[in-house]
């Protein structure tokens, strides 16, 4: 196989889910810090694990069967460079092409599902995409927005092709054929996407955080010499400030409140395995096991060039 053909400064259509905010796996301001880390010439490379190693292995067959089922000709699996859009900042790599010919009705028995077109069936004359996908998810019928149908649509404008099927291989034992035509109004939001994620780019302007860890990223340094900002007079931050305050407070009682129960049985159980008690109409057994360690080998750990990066969480403490 070729390796990554796709730049990483730009939108690609394998990315187009997780800036519309429609990826389980990363963040909108994910993409958006890998696109201007690449900008800077600091794209991290990504091994890969045993879930991308056999999405790799299988996807020959996965292609070829698709390819059979669907009745297809000419069909084609090796690529030696990325295609782009003709106006848009935008790329895609693909898995592979094939030639069909005239209408395709959906199948149950091929599971061979038409997902748009007119009267259920797809016109799938001329060149088609064949996006494989390999994942451990229950069979569905319509496949997850970051499992293929937005790709599949950025694919289609990066290529003009007008029709594609992602060939999605359900845990190991079931393949299920989604099968797109171009679809206008997907494709009217992949350009709204790809535009705002360039204009973000070019201002550096990041996506509302979608979580504290999320924020992390989004606002990755500290602005040297800049002042404090004033909540006094903001409403939102002052509530937002006093929630944090008052919420870890109770975190923090609640930490000692299991603490000081945990003491408490610990001096119960002394030198037994456990107790056993009745709350209500629940039995509950609590045990405080031996546990053991296997001996391992003295390890060398290499030394590390230091580094500065924003702390993960807040700090507050009382300023008179």
């Amino acid at each position: 196989m070729v390796g990554k053909l796709t730049p990483d400064s730009i939108a690609t259509a394998s990315v187009i889910p997780t800036i519309m905010g429609l990826s389980r796996y990363a963040t909108p301001n994910d993409a958006l810090a890998n696109a201007l880390a690449a900008m800077e010439g600091r794209t991290p490379e990504f091994k890969g694990n045993e879930a991308t190693h056999w999405g790799d292995a299988l996807e020959p067959i996965i292609i070829a069967e698709a390819a059979h089922r669907l009745g297809l000709k000419n069909l084609r699996t090796e690529f030696d460079k990325a295609f782009f859009h003709s106006a848009l900042a935008l790329a895609c790599s693909l898995d592979g092409t094939a030639e069909g010919d005239g209408l395709l009705a959906p199948s149950y028995k091929k599971r061979i599902f038409c997902m748009n077109g007119i009267d259920g069936r797809i016109d799938i004359s001329g060149t088609g995409i064949i996006e494989s996908k390999l994942t451990s998810a229950a069979p569905e019928d319509f496949p997850q927005p970051f499992r293929g149908p937005w790709q599949l649509q950025a694919q289609m404008m990066c290529t003009g092709y007008n029709w594609g099927v992602v060939a999605t291989l359900y845990r190991g034992i079931e393949l299920r054929l989604f099968v797109y035509q171009a679809d206008k109004e997907m494709q009217r939001q992949i350009v709204a996407a790809v535009d705002d994620f360039e204009r973000r780019k070019r201002n550096g302007d990041w996506y509302p955080a979608a979580s504290s860890d999320d924020a992390n990223t989004a606002y990755s340094h500290v602005d040297d010499g800049v002042d404090d900002i004033p909540l006094d007079n903001d409403e939102t931050g002052i509530a937002a400030l006093r929630e944090f305050i008052e919420a870890k407070a109770e975190r923090d009682a609640v930490d000692s409140r299991v603490e000081s129960a945990e003491m408490a049985l610990k001096e119960i159980i002394g030198n037994h395995e456990g107790v056993t008690g009745t709350i209500g109409n629940t039995r509950y057994r609590v045990t405080w096991p031996m546990r053991t360690y296997k001996a391992q080998p003295e390890k060398v750990v290499p030394a590390k060039l230091g580094y500065v990066t924003r702390q993960k969480t807040l700090t507050v403490k009382e300023v008179y």
